[in-house]
């Protein structure tokens, strides 16, 4: 897979990238700028199990089979539970929202029909997904913190 360093470099990018785009859609309140944070973080979540996963030496070409493995076996050794579950929910939604025919915004609600059923998305939500893939990208086990 690489060096795990550079991996978790674009996952600190694409954080950055959210956390901006986040910022901006405080201040135009515009879906697309969600919809952008949605599609950065689940980038910087990809990057992080990456990560993880190269610096734990497991995974390999599968990528839902390396996600079973770091939920089941690399995720407990570092992030709690609660991190785990947001980091899955990011790839599970941006997953939804491509597939998503229908996509609607109503003040700081994102509302996509996913399988039939209506499914809301809130900013605030979304800034709890920015906070959790953050605590997650700092409890990377080294200290390779500049970024």
């Amino acid at each position: 897979m690489g060096d795990f360093n550079i991996v978790l470099i674009n996952a600190k990018y694409h954080l950055v990238v959210a956390e901006r785009m986040y910022q901006g859609y405080k201040e135009f309140t515009d879906k697309r700028f969600l919809i952008g944070v949605i599609n950065e973080l689940a980038k910087a979540v990809s990057n992080l199990v990456k990560a993880f996963l190269v610096y734990e030496n497991l995974g390999g070409k599968n990528a839902q089979k390396n996600m079973r493995i770091f939920m089941n076996t690399v995720a407990p050794k570092y992030l709690d539970a609660l991190a785990r579950e947001n980091l899955f929910k990011v790839l599970e939604i941006e997953r939804a929202q491509k597939i998503s025919p229908i996509e609607y915004a109503k003040d700081e609600k994102i509302i996509l029909l996913i399988h039939g059923k209506y499914r809301f998305l809130t900013a605030t939500r979304v800034g709890e997904f920015i906070k959790s893939v953050k605590e997650s990208v700092a409890d990377f086990p080294r200290n390779f913190r500049q970024i």
